[in-house]
């Protein structure tokens, strides 16, 4: 499985080398025309994120709530479950504690 920003340099690296036109590149490649013109307009936040890895590796200990309230009370705007998807992302999960051994008598 190849990602399509991919398959749009094989077309353009393609339509370079070869001097073939985009709709042979694109035939040769499997892509469809919106692929081949799609823009992201999805906002990366990475200010946002950036605030968050400090909030993380300063407070070791604060869960995503935690740190959600600290970013409200700084005015980012900011849901809880925005939070969340954001804490997963950048892999700042807590980590479980160990169960504490017993101790045989």
């Amino acid at each position: 499985m190849v990602r399509p920003a991919l398959k749009r340099e094989v077309v353009a690296y393609i339509m370079s080398h070869y001097d073939l036109n985009m709709r042979r590149a694109r035939r040769l490649m499997k892509q469809s025309r919106s692929v081949q013109y799609y823009h992201s307009v999805k906002d990366p936040k990475q200010a946002l994120r950036g605030r968050m890895r400090e909030s993380a590796q300063t407070l070791v200990r604060y869960g995503y709530r935690r740190v959600h309230v600290l970013l409200k009370r700084e005015g980012w705007q900011v849901g809880k479950n925005q939070a969340y998807r954001l804490y997963s992302e950048e892999q700042l999960q807590l980590r479980s504690k160990l169960p504490r051994r017993r101790r045989w008598s």
